[in-house]
Order: structure tokens, then C-alpha cells, then sequence
């Protein structure tokens, strides 16, 4: 058995941590030699449990490694630990440091500097609207984006890198033969051809509840700074701040609506000292003279559309906002019948202008 191998087979062990596994290596000297250990000695020396030495010592070693390797060998995927040089520089030092990842994808690509973007899994539009631009500068300048492929503000941000051509990393809660949340399994797809998704969870864990504040170690620990994007009171979003702190990461938060629900928690973050970020230019400043990246010009706002509108569209255009309005508040608000606003909204949506959301709302492109 080899130390790779070894440590494959540690991190499988139910009931043993990372943190566990480093303690014991270090203490045995290596992961092989916590595997040839008997229970009694496994027990004395003070790091385990009685139970979780047990757990240990009657594992079946060779039969899970044959069937990870095996089930990783159909899913392509890749399995590192922290006795290989590929595994990432920036996540061997930080605090309960993973000792085991697996990768489908570009393994390189989690050596890449990049940012951290995380925030509530219901969100607004605006909230959405924001991840994605945020995002799509960070892939512009040429740094991945990092994210938890959770609904919400996570998918929003692995879209924006991958619409901008960028990479964008997302970090599982689960074993990489799961999809989660299930109606992600294309944009999985397609980060794992444009950077890579990867977990420290055995190919076959499911989507435990306990399992993702774990993760969301390792979604700071891969960027240089996070990025909170409307988080709630209770978002698990939250915890990632945490851990950033923790690990010695810039963490940033964007400022919202403070009537949002969605966004006290990441709002309450800049009332404590977290970095504001009102553009994601203001994140690329302070990481400038700590990463190589190009700097791309943030574009302007427009003051007006660049096509051509008919005064009654460009009546309903300046009325729609970053925030969904009703068709009916449009209606009384540019004093016009509703059926009369139909076909000026539709040109407004095929100019690519305006967007219909469910349940008769419009927002600005």
C-alpha cells in the first residue's frame, strides 16, 4: 500500500476527519503506518476515539480502494491527496486542510489564482444579476471562479464565468457520482470542460446536510479573497466568511437593498468590517500586487439603449429597472391601458433589452 493509497482509504473511514487523519500521519509518522496499526496502539495514543480506532481498524481497506478506484477509473475521475505535488499549495496549510480531493476536470486548474463567490441559495434578481457581472470580470481578468454549485447566487456565479469564457471551480458537498442539486447536472457538465468540480468526499456520499459547511472550507481556501454576494441572517454563506477569516483571506461583501431578507446577513458583514465591493474592480485592486491577472476595463453604464425605440418604448424602457415591476404598476405608472403596452414590451424583450420574469414582472437587462 502506498502513502496515496493510504490516505485514500483513511479519509474513507466513517467517522474519521481530515483533521484526524493529519494528526495521526503526523503522529505515526505516515498514513501507512496508521493503517498497520492495531487497535490497541490506534486507542493509545490519544488522537482517536475507542470508537473511531475501531472503525479504523476493521475497515475494509483494499476492498474500498478497489471500488473507488474502479468507480473513479468509469466516472473520470481524478483522485489527489496531500502526499502528491499536484495537490494545491494554497489548501495544505489552512486549518482542517483536506487530505484527500477528488477532480473531474482540469486537476491544474485548482492551482490557478482565483475568487471565492458564495451567497444565498434564494436570491433576488438583482442578487443574480450582481454574481454574474462580478463573476464575468473575475474570468475577463483572468482569474477562476470559485463556488459551491448550490442554487441561488452559486449557479449565478459559475454561469457568469463560463458566459464570459472564463474557468470556474465548484466545490461539492457530496461524492462526485452524486449531482446536487439535481437540476444543475448540465452546468456540472460544462464546468467540468471549461475548469473542474471536485469534493473530498468518497465518489459515493450523498447530499448530507452536515457535509456542506465542511465544504465551504475548501471554497476560500482555493481563492485569494471571497466574495459575498446577498447572504441572509442563517445562510450557510455566512460560514464561508468564516472560514476566510480563519485562513487569512480578504473576504468582501456587496451591498444591497436593506429591506431584503436575503441580504441582511451579507449587509450586517459590512456593518462589520468586511471590505465593501461596489464593483468587482474593487476586489482586483486589493489583489493586484498578490496575483497575476489582466485588469479589464469595467464598462460603463449606458445611458440609454443603442438601438432604436419608438418614444412609447422608450417610455416603458426608462420605467423598467435592475428590480422586477409588475405589468400592472408599469401600467399606472406610465398612465397607459395594459393591453396598449404589449407590443412595446415585446419589441423591448427581442431588442434583448428587457426580460419577463414568471408572474408578469419585467427587469432591465
Amino acid at each position: 500500500m502506498t502513502e496515496v493509497d493510504a490516505l485514500v482509504a483513511l479519509n474513507g473511514v466513517p467517522g474519521l476527519g481530515s483533521v484526524q487523519i493529519a494528526r495521526l500521519r503526523e503522529f505515526f509518522g505516515s498514513a501507512v503506518a496508521v493503517c498497520e496499526k492495531g487497535y490497541a496502539e490506534l486507542v493509545a495514543c490519544g488522537l482517536v476515539s475507542p470508537q473511531t480506532a475501531q472503525n479504523i481498524y476493521h475497515f475494509s481497506r483494499d476492498k474500498f480502494l478497489s471500488d473507488e478506484y474502479n468507480l473513479g477509473q468509469r466516472l473520470g475521475v481524478e483522485i489527489i491527496t496531500a502526499a502528491q505535488e499536484i495537490f494545491p499549495a494554497q489548501l495544505r496549510d489552512i486549518p482542517g486542510a483536506p487530505v484527500v480531493l477528488y477532480v473531474k476536470g482540469e486537476a491544474a486548474a485548482l492551482n490557478a489564482a482565483g475568487v471565492g463567490m458564495v451567497g444565498s441559495r434564494v436570491c433576488s434578481y438583482y442578487g443574480q444579476k450582481t454574481a454574474k457581472d462580478f463573476a464575468a470580470f473575475f474570468a475577463r481578468a483572468g482569474l477562476s471562479v470559485i463556488s459551491g454549485m448550490a442554487r441561488g447566487i452559486d449557479t449565478a456565479a459559475h454561469r457568469g464565468a463560463l458566459d464570459a469564457g472564463g474557468k470556474t471551480i465548484a466545490v461539492l458537498g457530496c461524492g462526485l457520482k452524486n449531482i446536487y442539486p439535481r437540476e444543475n447536472q448540465e452546468l456540472m457538465e460544462q464546468i467540468i470542460r471549461h475548469g473542474a468540480v471536485v469534493s473530498e468526499f468518497p465518489l459515493n456520499t450523498p447530499p448530507l446536510k452536515v457535509n456542506f459547511p465542511q465544504r465551504n472550507r475548501i471554497i476560500s481556501g482555493l481563492g485569494a479573497a471571497v466574495v459575498i454576494i446577498e447572504a441572509a441572517e442563517k445562510s450557510g454563506a455566512l460560514i464561508t466568511t468564516d472560514f476566510a477569516l480563519e485562513q487569512g483571506r480578504d473576504v468582501f461583501a456587496v451591498p444591497a437593498n436593506v429591506d431584503y431578507e436575503t441580504a441582511k446577513g451579507s449587509n450586517r458583514l459590512l456593518k462589520d468590517g468586511a471590505k465593501v465591493a461596489l464593483a468587482p474592480s474593487d476586489v482586483l485592486e486589493e489583489l493586484h500586487d498578490r496575483l497575476e491577472f489582466i485588469f479589464p476595463a469595467e464598462a460603463a453604464a449606458p445611458e440609454g439603449p443603442r438601438v432604436s425605440l419608438s418614444e412609447e418604448q422608450m417610455l416603458y424602457f426608462q420605467l423598467i429597472k435592475t428590480e422586477p415591476v409588475h405589468l400592472d404598476q408599469l401600467a399606472g405608472q406610465a398612465d397607459r391601458p395594459v393591453q396598449d403596452m404589449a407590443m412595446a414590451l415585446l419589441d423591448l424583450e427581442l431588442k434583448g433589452l428587457v426580460r419577463q420574469l414568471p408572474g408578469k414582472f419585467y427587469v432591465r437587462m
